[in-house]
């Protein structure tokens, strides 16, 4: 179900989430950024996001801040000698909706072949984008790729780099929210832990199968791993207005009986309610 709200102005000049619905909008976002990926098109496809748009995927580890860093980062995917040259993308929408009058939140797969059509990489991908001249722009990609269990790559233990510090507007209930997720998984409480999202929040996530949407359903889709240690730091931060702030950063999970752990990245997007901020949207995945 998707669920549309739509901003109150002046009859007599119609806003642009006005014009179009949300699934329009996703829809119509997915098919110009296949179409580019297809075409191997960097310019074209890295003006879908804005000037200071964020990219956290499988690769590179580490995030890609403003445009142009996203362009270089599609000029090389596309280059002689990558696996991604002359490949295609397929995308697949599970969920989108407007979280204020120019601001959409929006999660599925995607899958990319070869020209033998063979899959070199799939995933998910749970995304932020801004309402611009009646199309929708990336705000934050936040796309993980899907790894099978036997193909996970144990590494020895490193620590993480510190999380970033900010007097920015609503940053200490954004570290308050990473801080209770990263107990409430390593405490084993699951009704605490869905209880960071907001009633329906979106949990678009490589542990997970498919798209989890709702607090029920993502408490019922919560497990733990004995000897399982989380940790995470934040490595950017954005308010955006109305209440709503993007936060992006790197995890880490231990297994304490093998000494050995695995490494990710997330990109969220939060909604800031009171001294509260709570998850609308969770995507992340693993970077091995």
């Amino acid at each position: 179900m998707f669920v549309i709200f739509i901003g109150c102005e002046k009859k007599e000049k119609q806003s642009d989430t006005e014009k179009a619905d949300a699934l329009t909008l996703m829809k119509e976002s997915a098919e110009r950024f296949k179409k580019y990926w297809n075409l191997g098109d960097a310019n074209a496809i890295s003006n879908e996001f804005l000037e200071d748009a964020i990219r956290v995927i499988s690769n590179p580890a580490s995030p890609l801040e403003g445009n142009k860093n996203i362009n270089d980062s599609f000029t090389s995917a596309f280059a002689e000698g990558s696996e991604f040259k002359d490949s295609k993308i397929n995308i697949t929408i599970s969920e989108t909706r407007f979280v204020s009058k120019d601001i959409l939140m929006g999660a599925g797969t995607f899958e990319i072949v070869d020209k033998s059509n063979n899959i070199l990489e799939s995933g998910k991908w749970g995304n932020v984008y801004k309402v611009s001249d009646s199309k929708i722009k990336f705000l934050l990609e936040s796309a993980h790729r899907t790894i099978a269990p036997s193909d996970v790559e144990m590494k020895e233990p490193i620590a993480l780099t510190e999380s970033i510090l900010s007097e920015e507007i609503h940053f200490e209930k954004i570290k308050a929210s990473v801080d209770n997720y990263i107990k409430f998984q390593n405490e084993e409480k699951a009704e605490q832990l869905s209880m960071l999202f907001t009633q329906n929040g979106i949990q678009s996530v490589s542990s997970k199968d498919g798209v989890v949407i709702g607090r029920k359903k993502i408490v019922s889709n919560i497990s733990f791993s004995d000897g399982q240690v989380l940790n995470a730091n934040i490595l950017g931060y954005r308010y955006i207005g109305d209440s709503l702030a993007i936060a992006y950063g790197n995890w880490t999970q231990t297994d304490e009986k093998s000494n050995t752990m695995v490494a990710g990245q997330w990109g969220n997007l939060f909604k800031i309610d009171g001294d509260v901020a709570y998850l609308l949207m969770e995507s992340a995945g693993l970077i091995n």
